[in-house]
């Protein structure tokens, strides 16, 4: 081993292709070469350009819809919808693990907590029995503290885990998971079910929208082998959301 040492200086790791193609690609459309309902090149001649392969231009393409600025239209290609990236929530979520990030990087406000009788149509959602007693918190969840809103929350708790829920504002982390720690109940399924619904008064001034503005209803319900743990509608702004599952195939 020599006597004398050297320091070496890390090399600055450069971002993942698709992210510099992205941001090219980004600034072209907004530096007006790429306008508004033109179309982009191919992901053929995008590739040639780039030295780049198509699954690598196709990720930068992905994140270019996903920011609202394009639009990827059968028989026409990628086409420019905007020249600068609209505000939009994606959600992509995979297992419970991708859900407990979620809760983790977003920041959520309880607004109020009742005791309510549940009626007909809640208690098919949440998997009760019209007329019984369920805690109902009622909250914001936005980007970060004072951050934009993601959505406006309706979780359902069912009477058993009542003693419990004075220690859910201020959790760290998902509800459903702290209920499932304190309980000493194991999850072992969670239900998700969109769909479009027309904002009533209270949920459109919570999303600062009008009311008969349409809004996209998440409902996720976590199950344990005593019933629902939680039962939660989350309401987004349709145009302003977007979800994404992972389907893989069975082998």
């Amino acid at each position: 081993m020599s006597g004398s040492s050297r320091s070496a200086t890390p090399k600055r790791s450069e971002p993942p292709r698709y992210l510099q193609i992205l941001d090219e690609l980004r600034r072209r459309v907004e530096g007006g070469l790429y306008p508004v309902e033109s179309s982009l090149p191919t992901e053929s001649e995008l590739c040639e350009e780039f030295g780049a392969s198509r699954y690598t231009v196709r990720e930068a393409l992905r994140r270019l819809v996903d920011q609202g600025m394009v639009s990827r239209r059968q028989g026409a290609g990628s086409v420019v919808t905007a020249a600068r990236p609209q505000a939009r929530y994606v959600q992509s979520l995979s297992s419970l693990a991708d859900l407990f990030q979620f809760a983790l990087d977003t920041h959520y406000e309880v607004l109020s907590t009742a005791t309510v009788a549940i009626d007909e149509a809640i208690a098919e959602g949440v998997g009760g029995v019209p007329g019984e007693r369920w805690v109902l918190i009622a909250g914001i969840r936005r980007t970060a503290k004072g951050g934009e809103v993601v959505c406006y929350t309706h979780s359902y708790i069912p009477r058993r885990l009542n003693r419990h829920v004075k220690s859910l504002p201020g959790v760290v982390g998902p509800f459903y998971a702290h209920l499932a720690e304190r309980a000493g109940e194991e999850i072992v399924e969670a239900d998700q079910e969109i769909r479009g619904e027309i904002m009533n008064e209270d949920i459109a001034s919570h999303l600062g929208r009008e009311p008969g503005s349409v809004a996209l209803c998440v409902l996720r319900r976590y199950v344990s082998r005593e019933g629902t743990l939680i039962a939660s509608y989350n309401w987004h702004v349709a145009e302003t959301f977007i979800s994404k599952s992972r389907i893989l195939r069975n082998v």
